[in-house]
């Protein structure tokens, strides 16, 4: 099954996503974050996740649920709202690890609804969860009326770019995201 996430997912569900969240960070290399051990990150992610108004949080957060463990999740927005979720995430990041020069990369542009992030479980992968979540991202955006769907791929993950590519999303720009070179990917729904 496949669903957004709920204030109310118990405290385990909770954190199986937080791990597969901090997995994503972790392979972008955010430096605030590179200097941080894992548990505190895990913990913070946890937080956000019940909070409102960021982008990690279970509002914007698909689930893929098996035997009542998250397997796979796509953190999805509509990019008119990125600047202030990062505005919130900036100040959450500031908070909890006392920093204060955080800048976070413009990922999305305002009129594309964005997939953030999509991780699958290691031990669940290769069994078509990420093209179901790219499939209900994208029946979300159908149902909520946007044109256009974006997402962003490390240049070097051949594997993920195949599969966006499979999905029907096609190559526009490259960009640098956090000091690495990005394709931007867009699939037009009208």
């Amino acid at each position: 099954m496949i669903r957004l996430g709920k204030k109310s997912d118990d405290k385990y569900f909770v954190e199986e996503i937080a791990f597969l969240t901090y997995e994503i960070l972790r392979d972008l290399g955010i430096q605030v974050l590179k200097n941080q051990k894992k548990e505190k990150v895990v913990n913070f992610l946890k937080e956000l996740y019940v909070k409102d108004n960021n982008r990690f949080s279970y509002h914007n957060t698909l689930v893929k649920e098996l035997n009542g463990h998250a397997v796979g999740i796509a953190i999805i927005y509509h990019g008119k709202n990125a600047e202030e979720y990062d505005n919130h995430l900036v100040q959450y990041l500031q908070q909890e690890f006392q920093l204060n020069d955080i800048e976070l990369s413009k990922e999305t542009e305002e009129d594309e609804f964005y997939l953030d992030s999509l991780a699958v479980s290691p031990l669940h992968r290769k069994q078509g969860i990420g093209s179901e979540l790219l499939k209900a991202f994208e029946n979300i955006g159908e149902e909520e009326g946007h044109q256009k769907l974006a997402l962003n791929v490390d240049k070097d993950n051949e594997t993920a770019y195949r599969l966006y590519k499979k999905n029907g999303f096609e190559f526009q720009s490259t960009f640098d995201l956090y000091g690495h070179p990005y394709l931007h990917m867009v699939k037009n729904l009208k």
